[in-house]
């Protein structure tokens, strides 16, 4: 007999909803980490004891009372728990730049008249343009749409004649619109929420990823990205659930097409019926199952498959109040230089993001820290009262940008990134200082006053990414959202092998925050041969309250989802 029904492979959201799921379930799960904390990109970091900086969580969309995550948490027992704490509902994103200032709204109506007025001479076309992002948007289930070609053929119904725009790459339906390079950049930095570029997001994602926060508001959970995983774990645990942080799985033991376990880095094996991989889903493949489990369509399948673009994460402690600054997330965009035509603006995502035409990385470093826009925000600002964040009077700013998986621009080319030889390479240390000045910069221009009062700043690379979380070119949202890679063209959760399941943002659910959570809701529907999704709907809770634990008020997400879990509760 197997020691366990079912084994999850990463504690990432993909994971850890999944490993949730089938405890509640009633299966016996054992949940294996490979580093020492829950989480994978939603985990949070603490540094000289007095700074904590969210890796992932940013903010979340639709979580008001009957959103998809809330309903998802009731599910298991956890809403008592998950607290969502809403942004400003009148403006959630800033976009800024010089002489140029626009914010985003809960709001469709908003959205439309805010850009309107943003942008004046393009009204015409930006009224167009969403009206067609709406049609598409609107009609869209993060749970349903992408798990079945039926369900995709019953949203394209839906959408009416924006279908046609559904599959075009974003760029096609604003330069379709008529809209000035200017304009095209300033909505083209959304993109970056998608791991992607104007010139490979589909409209279709580029209209969800919109309509989850324009039209259900966007939300931060108390505690930080931390918290999620947390509950997830206490669900897990306390339903008979194993738990093993630094448990790296180096095979996926499979006999004539069924899965048998796994084996660990260590030599362990551990025997279960299924296994769910929420892993990245190219490593799963070539190094967990081997490519020679597999059929040769379903092999050729996965040999075509692209990475989103990976990031840059700078964090800055500073010595600045932010309690009365704008609840909301800011796009500085530091130049128009490059939005003087398409060709120019073609031209920046050839160099800046693809990394093309630099001599050697820090020219690009430099070419990035002055032109490229960025994401700011302040996990301090939207839950002011997370004592662990920031000391008194203080706060943390995270700055975040899309940039090229290049080894060569980055200076690791040659090294073993699950190594730390890397990080003393002279080129490396050199492009991370270039970047992390130009970072500060957008930090200031999203918070005046902040360049002069960090405290303490520490940038993560796509290396970062990748020795941290497994992730391939340190792409932490998975598989980029091209025409060919969206809904169900992605992987689903059923694989080739018997047995075996995936997880993750690479799955149809994916990317991002609520996307991974979904998809592991929906593997252990997989593999219970049950429709979860729609018990939780019509008001099923899976786990039974009663076996929880209760959170006291200074409950610890960081401290629960790195210590005292393992072991079977």
């Amino acid at each position: 007999m197997p020691e366990f029904d079912s084994i999850v492979i990463g504690s990432g959201l993909g994971g850890s909803s999944a490993a949730a799921h089938l405890a509640a379930a009633g299966q016996r799960v054992l949940l294996l980490e490979r580093y020492s904390v829950l989480g994978g990109s939603s985990h949070v970091f603490r540094r000289q004891g007095k700074w904590e900086f969210d890796c992932g969580v940013h903010y979340v969309g639709d979580c008001g009372p009957g959103g998809q995550i809330p309903t998802l948490m009731r599910g298991l027992g956890l809403d008592d728990r998950i607290t969502w704490l809403p942004l400003d509902a009148a403006g959630f994103d800033t976009v800024r730049g010089p002489d140029l200032e626009f914010r985003l709204p809960a709001d469709w109506d908003g959205y439309e008249a805010n850009l309107v007025a943003a942008f004046p001479q393009d009204a015409t076309g930006l009224r167009r343009m969403v009206r067609i992002l709406r049609a598409i948007g609107e009609p869209w289930d993060r749970d349903r749409t992408p798990a079945t070609i039926s369900a995709q053929w019953s949203w394209i119904r839906k959408t009416g004649p924006a279908a046609a725009f559904a599959a075009l790459p974003v760029i096609s339906l604003f330069t379709m619109c008529g809209l000035a390079p200017r304009t095209i950049l300033a909505l083209s930095v959304h993109c970056g929420l998608l791991g992607s570029t104007p010139t490979r997001a589909t409209t279709a994602l580029y209209a969800v990823l919109l309509h989850n926060y324009v039209g259900g508001g966007a939300y931060y959970p108390r505690g930080g990205g931390q918290a999620l995983s947390a509950g997830f774990a206490e669900v897990t645990a306390s339903h008979g659930g194993t738990i093993r942080r630094n448990a790296a799985v180096e095979k996926i033991l499979i006999d004539n097409n069924r899965v048998r376990g796994v084996r660990l880095a260590g030599g362990e094996t551990i025997t279960a019926s299924s296994v769910v991989s929420a892993a990245d889903i190219l490593r799963t493949f070539r190094d967990l199952v081997g490519h020679e489990h597999l059929p040769l369509p379903y092999r050729a399948r996965i040999s075509q498959l692209k990475m989103s673009l990976p990031f840059i994460n700078a964090y800055f402690g500073i010595e600045m109040d932010l309690s009365t600054a704008p609840n909301c997330n800011f796009f500085a965009i530091p130049t128009w230089d490059d939005a003087t035509s398409l060709l120019k603006l073609a031209n920046m995502q050839r160099t800046l993001l693809g990394g093309a035409g630099f001599a050697d990385g820090e020219q690009w470093a430099r070419r990035v820290a002055a032109r490229q826009p960025m994401f700011v925000q302040s996990s301090s600002r939207r839950d002011p009262a997370h004592a662990a964040a920031a000391p008194a009077g203080h706060a943390t700013v995270e700055v975040q940008s899309i940039v090229p998986h290049r080894p060569r621009l980055w200076g690791v080319d040659g090294y073993d990134i699950d190594g730390h030889e890397y990080r003393n390479d002279r080129t490396y240390n050199n492009v991370k200082a270039i970047l992390l000045e130009g970072m500060a910069q957008r930090m200031e221009q999203a918070f005046p006053g902040a360049g002069s009062a960090i405290r303490f700043c520490e940038l993560a690379t796509p290396a970062t990414q990748e020795r941290y979380v497994g992730n391939t070119c340190g792409a932490p949202f998975g598989l980029d959202v091209t025409p060919t890679q969206i809904g169900p063209l992605r992987p689903g959760t059923r694989t080739p092998v018997e047995g075996l399941y995936l997880a993750g943002t690479s799955t149809a659910w994916g990317p991002a925050t609520e996307g991974a959570m979904l998809s592991g809701r929906q593997a252990a529907s997989a593999i219970l041969g049950r429709d979860l999704s729609a018990e939780v709907r019509d008001g099923a809770v899976l786990a039974d309250p009663s076996k929880l634990t209760a959170w006291p008020s200074d409950f610890d997400a960081l401290r629960s989802a790195s210590s005292q879990l393992d072991k079977t509760a």
